[in-house]
């Protein structure tokens, strides 16, 4: 398989990670947000990388990634997402929707 690792991620995180962004930045039920996880086989590449998208009608599509395994994805680079699609979230806004999520 290109691009893809032999093993898929853990669909709770992947649903942790939508939902706080999705919550924190107030996006409407049109916005999509994408998250995948890759295997990166290019010299100088993470051996795993994941892909954060926001797809929105009418707006440019955004994606940002982040070379670490989705599961090893933190508050941190939720707000480097965010910072990346030039969206302003509060710190504490996303660490409350993603504590949440985790609670789940």
């Amino acid at each position: 398989m290109i691009g893809r690792t032999a093993r898929r991620p853990d669909l709770k995180t992947i649903r942790r990670i939508k939902r706080a962004l999705r919550g924190a930045l107030g996006l409407p039920d049109d916005a999509v947000i994408t998250v995948a996880e890759l295997a990166c086989r290019e010299e100088g590449c993470a051996p795993l990388e994941t892909v954060v998208g926001l797809l929105r009608p009418g707006a440019p599509h955004r994606q940002h990634k982040l070379h670490k395994a989705t599961a090893a994805i933190d508050l941190d680079d939720l707000v480097r997402v965010c910072t990346a699609w030039d969206l302003e979230v509060e710190r504490s806004v996303l660490q409350t929707f993603f504590e949440l999520e985790s609670s789940k």
